[in-house]
């Protein structure tokens, strides 16, 4: 039996037992605390636009207090009572600062993206992680990104050219049905799947956790199920998948990797995340779950990379995927 939760707090109960069984149990009450305590803000320089060095620099002579979060290679962290001092200053004003989570950062980080390759953003919207795509291809190649509501299509629009990503092709429509047109012809895939957003909930705000329910979260996984096998269709062999989600739930992530590699076989493969250590990483890691209501998840899940809420960064899971071999049947419709 999970051990009895020893903090109250304005959430919903399902989901704290639920959490109770997902968290090692010393590092329980800190995370639930996590929902309601203010984190510091995260960031990026839009180096397509500025200087790195420069606009840290830059930000330091207006008072703004910014740390470097250690080996995230180009995340800031600036503390929670300075994030109006940021979004204050001249460098966000110029667009060369994008608010982002650290968090949210390692997804396109463990992609290992190269300069004139093709890469999908399959669910790209609202834009983060396609500019910082984008920057680390120093705007050299394609990156294909893809959103399928037509409101949320046009922000990443705005907000991918905003940050200077000239390399950037939007799409409208479903990101499963990219493959279709263009069978295994990525280099890259990143699949930031929608999910149940449990890594946003905040004690502050009661639209975070407004439509959160174990029905949800059946939807998401066979949402994130269908979406994980266009990706694959799109990616190339010996092409990189990243499958990353900010939920706690075990249905959307091992459970979702379990059920791709099932259908996959042998063509595709869990594998280290390549991520560089990172104290802060380091200490807000957990390890994979290798079962989840006496359902025991494909061994290869334990590769992947669960974060706990702490420290300035969210809720996150990454896994990271090598495909081997083709999946496009050559058989069809015979």
């Amino acid at each position: 039996m999970p051990p009895a939760r020893t903090l109250s707090m304005p959430l919903p109960d399902a989901f704290l037992d639920r959490l109770a069984r997902i968290v090692p149990a010393d590092r329980l009450d800190p995370v639930v605390a996590t929902f309601a305590t203010p984190q510091p803000t995260g960031f990026r320089v839009c180096t397509l636009l500025a200087d790195e060095a420069t606009t840290v620099a830059a930000l330091r002579d207006e008072g703004v207090v910014v740390e470097a979060a250690p080996g995230i290679q180009g995340a800031y962290l600036v503390p929670a009572g300075d994030r109006a001092s940021l979004m204050a200053s001249r460098p966000y004003a110029d667009g060369h600062v994008y608010l982002q989570n650290v968090s949210s950062q390692l997804p396109a980080l463990a992609l290992g993206v190269r300069p004139g390759e093709r890469v999908l953003d399959a669910c790209a919207a609202p834009g983060s992680k396609t500019g910082q795509i984008a920057a680390l291809m120093q705007n050299e190649g394609e990156v294909f990104a893809v959103e399928k509501v037509r409101g949320r299509f046009y922000k990443l629009k705005a907000n991918a050219y905003a940050q200077g990503a000239a390399c950037v092709i939007p799409w409208l429509g479903p990101a499963e049905q990219v493959w279709r047109r263009e069978p295994e012809a990525f280099d890259r895939v990143l699949l930031d799947a929608p999910c149940s957003t449990e890594g946003r909930f905040h004690t502050d705000e009661p639209e975070t956790t407004r439509y959160w329910s174990l029905r949800k979260i059946r939807e998401m996984r066979l949402a994130q199920s269908k979406l994980f096998f266009g990706a694959v269709q799109a990616l190339r062999p010996g092409g990189t998948l990243v499958y990353s989600t900010c939920t706690f739930a075990p249905e959307e992530n091992e459970g979702v990797l379990t059920r791709a590699l099932r259908t996959f076989g042998d063509a595709l493969e869990v594998v280290d995340t390549g991520l560089p250590s990172s104290p802060l990483l380091d200490a807000q890691a957990t390890p994979a779950l290798d079962a989840w209501r006496d359902r025991p998840f494909n061994p290869q899940t334990g590769r992947a990379l669960r974060v706990l809420p702490g420290n300035g960064l969210e809720a996150f899971f990454v896994a990271r995927l090598v495909k081997h071999t083709s999946t496009i049947r050559t058989d069809a419709g015979r």
